[in-house]
């Protein structure tokens, strides 16, 4: 089946506790898998979300060696921002309400992790490709516009722990 097109039902997003991962640079599947630290918060967001690596930081200082302009890859840059539906009721117990609940104050650390091409209705297995990138959250913002749900909208303050493409080997 070569050439088949993923569609968005391929993609999961979690977030992880602090102490979900014991090496953000090797996660291992029963880590990313263990309820205790992970809050499955896939169907909650929009498909307008952002969870992703942009620009790296350059330096442009030249040594006297250099015949012509020089850039070097400083610090590696990475944006989230994801916007969840809001549940009619505040008091339910239900997704929604989870997602608000965890990304409602500012300062709170996670790690967020991405994967592309499984549904988000499979466990993490070795082989999957997975990134993580560690935020603290920021103040969130509601979304309001003519005729769409009201949305309520989670900003995230990067931390500098990533792992992009990361293959999961245990």
């Amino acid at each position: 089946m070569a050439n088949q097109k993923m569609l968005r039902g391929y993609v999961t997003i979690t977030a992880y506790d602090p102490q979900a991962f014991a090496d953000l640079a090797a996660p291992t599947a029963a880590e990313l898998n263990a309820p205790a630290f992970r809050y499955d918060i896939s169907c909650a967001i929009t498909d307008d979300y952002t969870l992703n690596m942009t620009d790296s930081d350059t330096d442009d200082s030249r040594s006297i060696c250099d015949v012509g302009q020089v850039e070097t890859p400083t610090f590696f840059n990475y944006e989230a921002s994801l916007d969840a539906f809001r549940d009619i009721d505040p008091d339910a117990a239900g997704l929604f309400n989870l997602f608000r609940d965890l990304f409602r104050a500012p300062d709170v650390p996670y790690t967020l992790a991405k994967r592309i091409g499984k549904s988000n209705t499979e466990p993490f297995a070795v082989g999957d490709v997975v990134s993580l990138f560690s935020v603290n959250t920021d103040y969130p913002v509601d979304t309001i516009e003519d005729n769409s749900p009201l949305l309520f909208g989670a900003r995230f303050k990067p931390t500098g722990g990533i792992n992009v493409n990361y293959k999961v080997v245990a």
